[in-house]
């Protein structure tokens, strides 16, 4: 122990002359005694030479019924650990020392217990007697603990999949009633405003439905929220009005928080919704385009058409464009719109940071 005792007096060298003197008078066994970690001293053939206060409590072991023990013998073998034994023999044969060795045991007396291990080769210089000094933290609380988290995060997570799986069932439901409604109307502004508002509710349920995929309700990968939204939109309009209209889109890869995607999920909704609307009349051909690019410390959402351009008069009185405008100042963002008879385009830059989401597909 005159190692030990040494590293002892060095760390406390800072202290006054007369603390070091006290330091001096206190026997080294006295302070292993005092850690809270088990600590056993092994020959080299692994017999236990000693045990120290920690190790005799956590185990429930007598100190008699320890020393002059091997290590593997020690109780009914729960100490017989292959592993161990072949990397304490190691460090015997001047190998490295052991680091942070994980063990899981099941002792009659304590039941189950989680162990991480430290062990070293000491040498004394007196007697020239190699041995081995063997820590045993006990994390079994600290492992419960993490277990006990797991289990009831993975349970947070399976109610809030429910959840979303519910919320995106009750969305569709609530669209197709108000679709049918929208169908008993046979013209008229009432119609068009029934198939606006069917449209944002669908907008939503699609959001929830990736969510559901995903697996996840932090985050939803743009480019197939937003890509199988607008192509949705447009498949529609065909079903409904017969109108030739080619839908291009250019979305990067990005994950949007839950929350933002809602609020870009409907803008593009209304946009795209516009665009189909009022820029192509009658049978008149077209294409609409939606852009979402990142720029540094920035999202670049772009909806732009090749149509006759906005009509004022138009029939919805501009609400649409007055919930965009809405959504961009939710968002922090700027909105720019150009409009001419070559088309209409729509732009919306936002501050953005990226963010790291577990979508496991």
């Amino acid at each position: 122990m005159a190692r030990s005792s040494s590293k002892i007096v060095f760390l406390l060298s800072r202290i006054s002359p007369e603390e070091a003197v006290a330091v001096h008078e206190v026997d080294p066994w006295d302070l292993v005694e005092t850690v809270r970690e088990g600590l056993l001293a092994l020959d080299s053939d692994l017999t236990i030479r000693f045990a120290n206060r920690s190790f005799c409590d956590i185990f429930a072991v007598v100190p008699e019924d320890a020393v002059g023990r091997k290590l593997y013998e020690l109780g009914n073998g729960q100490w017989d650990v292959p592993e161990l034994r072949t990397a304490l023999e190691t460090i015997i044969s001047g190998g490295k020392s052991i680091e942070a060795f994980e063990v899981d045991r099941f002792f009659p007396s304590i039941g189950p217990r989680a162990m991480v291990l430290n062990a070293r080769k000491v040498y004394r210089l007196g007697n020239k007697i190699q041995q081995i000094l063997l820590a045993i933290e006990d994390v079994t609380e600290r492992v419960t603990l993490e277990r006990e988290h797991a289990i009831a995060g993975e349970r947070i997570g399976m109610l809030l999949q429910e959840l979303t799986h519910r919320v995106k069932n009750s969305l569709q439901i609530i669209a197709a009633m108000v679709s049918i409604e929208a169908r008993s109307h046979k013209s008229g502004e009432g119609k068009a405003a029934l198939e606006r508002v069917s449209h944002r509710i669908s907008a939503l349920g699609q959001l929830y439905s990736k969510l559901s995929k995903a697996n996840t309700v932090e985050a939803v990968d743009a480019a197939t929220y937003l890509d199988e939204l607008c192509r949705d939109l447009i498949a529609s309009v065909h079903k409904e009005d017969g109108t030739s209209i080619v839908l291009k889109t250019d979305i990067e890869s990005e994950l949007l928080p839950t929350d933002r995607a809602i609020t870009i999920g409907l803008m593009v909704n209304e946009l795209v919704t516009n665009a189909v609307k009022y820029a192509f009349p009658g049978d008149t051909k077209g294409t609409v385009l939606v852009t979402l690019k990142r720029a540094p410390g920035e999202l670049r959402l772009t909806v732009a058409d090749n149509g006759q351009g906005v009509d004022p008069r138009r029939a919805d009185s501009g609400l649409g464009g007055r919930l965009v405008e809405g959504f961009a100042q939710q968002l922090g963002g700027q909105l720019k719109r150009e409009s001419g008879n070559t088309g209409t385009m729509v732009c919306l830059t936002l501050p953005w940071r990226e963010a790291s989401y577990d979508l496991r597909a």
